[in-house]
């Protein structure tokens, strides 16, 4: 049996989540795209900012 058919459940997971997170990540940048299109990049600067706020407290 080849090794490649055997995958363990907790990678299928860990990909599963992986997808997830570049799909919302993808959706919120098209929700900021439309909001602020004058802004080069306003993804990162709103998850920098969020990420900052979280430290402060």
């Amino acid at each position: 049996m080849s090794s490649k058919k055997v995958f363990s459940l907790e990678d299928a997971r860990k990909d599963k989540d992986l997808d997830r997170k570049e799909e919302k990540l993808a959706a919120m940048a098209q929700r900021f795209e439309n909001a602020l299109p004058s802004k080069a990049t306003p993804v990162k600067d709103y998850l920098k900012a969020k990420k900052k706020k979280k430290k402060k407290n």
